[in-house]
């Protein structure tokens, strides 16, 4: 597969806190190699402390590795500074999390448009009307965070993201905070997305969640323990954590 379908590269990648003294070293991520073509979407699944978090940020520009090469459309990002990361996060990457990080003050719109006005952006309102309308809340763009409901929350918190148009959508348990029936309406936002061509990588512990990407990769002691179909790697984490259950009552 050509470069071009291939916005993120990860090879070799390690990630250890407090590296330089031996007795507090904590390898988080172990090595792990793989690579997510334009327009998929894929789950990151395991139990908490496997390393998923830690990968997500990695992927997100916020934290970099220990080791390894982590290649974002076709650029090193792995060992940049903090202000060049920032470059690059603001260029390609938008994020949705599982707390919304609305502005409390500001309405729909003002925050939606807030990364283009940080970037410069030109017609930033009009761009983020656009955003409003691809998530269907063009009709509360003047309302606060504190008039709307949470899943209009998360729905104005993808609208953000998508706003300065990125390579890749990240989501940290994006539905978490969130009820069954919101979280349906949330995934069916985000299914839409992808179905119109965004790249989506999600963190979740919600194993439904991870069932309606199109893949899954699975950690497990700061590795990829699985990677493949989201189908075949649920269905397998599933009944090993069931194994393992009832191996100890």
């Amino acid at each position: 597969m050509s470069d071009a379908r291939l916005p993120v590269v990860v090879e070799a990648l390690t990630k250890t806190y407090h590296a330089d003294r031996a007795e507090l070293a904590v390898r988080a991520v172990r090595g792990v190699s793989f690579r997510i073509a334009r327009g998929e979407s894929v789950a990151i699944i395991g139990p908490s402390g496997c390393g998923k978090s830690t990968l997500l940020h990695i992927l997100g520009c916020l934290d970099r590795p220990t080791s390894g090469r982590y290649l974002l459309e076709g650029e090193d990002v792995a060992q940049l500074g903090e202000d060049a990361r920032a470059r690059v996060r603001n260029r390609h990457i938008g994020f949705v999390f599982q707390s919304f990080n609305l502005l409390p003050r500001m309405d729909a719109a003002e925050n939606v448009e807030l990364p283009l006005l940080y970037a410069g952006v030109k017609r930033s309102r009009e761009r983020a009307m656009h955003a409003l309308e691809r998530v269907g809340l063009a009709d509360r763009a003047h309302h606060r965070p504190n008039e709307l409901s949470g899943g209009q929350k998360q729905r104005v918190a993808i609208a953000r993201a998508l706003v300065t148009e990125p390579s890749m959508l990240l989501g940290d348990e994006p539905t978490g905070a969130l009820d069954s029936h919101t979280s349906r309406e949330v995934l069916e936002l985000l299914e839409r997305l992808h179905g119109e061509g965004t790249t989506i990588v999600l963190v979740t512990h919600d194993l439904q969640v991870a069932g309606r990407m199109e893949r899954a990769i699975r950690m497990h002691d700061g590795g990829i323990a699985a990677d493949g179909p989201s189908s075949e790697v649920v269905e397998a984490f599933i009944r090993e954590t069931t194994g393992a259950a009832h191996a100890h009552p």
